[in-house]
């Protein structure tokens, strides 16, 4: 199964729509899909932050089968806890697992 990951990095709510929208597609296109967002990215995965063309971006996301995940780095950088991100946001994975993921057979990444 080929697997593309998403890096979004410094990316403002108005720029997620082109990583989200590819993400969505290649998960449509049943691609293993991770969207991982770093840097000032962070910001709009905290419960409440998105708009409402971004939370249905969103949802749209994860239900093709996008798993969406945040930096932990980020995170502590911008104040945000594990507890204050969006339901939609599978998990925190830091460099090493977003890398890992990317070095497998068949992976690709995208970066944003």
């Amino acid at each position: 199964m080929a697997r593309l990951i998403v890096v979004v990095n410094d990316v403002s709510e108005k720029g997620a729509a082109a990583p989200l929208r590819y993400a969505a597609t290649a998960a449509a296109l049943d691609a293993e899909v991770e969207l991982h967002c770093v840097g000032t990215s962070v910001a709009w995965l905290r419960k409440g932050a998105a708009g409402p063309a971004l939370l249905a971006q969103l949802l749209d996301a994860v239900e093709a089968g996008v798993g969406i995940y945040a930096c932990p780095q980020a995170l502590a950088s911008h104040g945000i806890s594990a507890d204050a991100l969006a339901p939609q946001v599978a998990g925190i994975r830091g460099a090493a697992a977003m890398l890992a993921a990317g070095f497998a057979p068949d992976a690709r990444f995208m970066n944003f």
